[in-house]
């Protein structure tokens, strides 16, 4: 997945519509004076964290993408990724004082970085990244990788919510779901205990 100039003639990717939604969000949450409409916001998704999608009419105002393929039936996994994406920034960004959807560092990488502190394991990371790559179905996935999020949020320690989108709509695809798993445990392997806590922003996910 790569970073791409969005222009008024390219629709919507779902990566690119959770990197402006979010990026509007955080940008008033953080700002100086934070505007009750991100406040307000934030708090309506994380209530919806979980729920069905559709049984808060407002928050469908967020995840229908404008440029998505028409549909009458069952919320489709682009819907559902986008949904649960926006609700896991908001409860990572809950109380934050910094940015919480970092370009540049993917989700495994993020944890990575959390998974050992001076040279000894953190108790919990590693076990609770296992039982997300082993999640059997969505709602088993959610609920392992909001414990993660919990996690990253305690450390202040970002990732790239576009990316995550994109993964969330993999893993519901049963054919793309070990490739999630691969990305994943390759970027969380390959950070080190040195490596910084942040990255500058980089056009490929690791």
């Amino acid at each position: 997945m790569t970073d791409t100039v969005e222009t008024a003639s390219e629709p919507l990717t779902t990566q690119r519509f959770v990197e402006r939604t979010i990026g509007r969000l955080q940008a008033q949450y953080l700002a100086p004076a934070p505007t009750s409409w991100a406040r307000a916001t934030l708090a309506q998704l994380r209530r919806s964290v979980g729920q069905p999608l559709g049984s808060d009419p407002e928050i469908l105002a967020l995840v229908v993408n404008p440029d998505a393929p028409a549909t009458a039936g069952p919320a489709t996994a682009d819907e559902l990724a986008i949904a649960a994406a926006l609700g896991l920034y908001a409860v990572h960004q809950q109380s934050a004082p910094t940015p919480m959807h970092v370009t540049g560092t993917s989700f495994g990488a993020a944890l990575g970085r959390i998974a050992r502190r001076g040279g000894e394991e953190v108790p919990g990371v590693t076990r609770r990244f296992h039982a997300a790559g082993t999640a059997q179905d969505w709602g088993e996935l959610q609920h392992h990788v909001r414990g993660l999020v919990t996690l990253l949020r305690s450390e202040r320690q970002g990732f790239h919510y576009g990316w995550f989108a994109q993964d969330l709509v993999d893993f519901q695809r049963p054919e793309r779901r070990d490739a999630v798993t691969l990305r994943w445990g390759r970027a969380f392997y390959r950070v080190t205990s040195t490596e910084p806590a942040s990255t500058e922003p980089t056009s490929t996910q690791n």
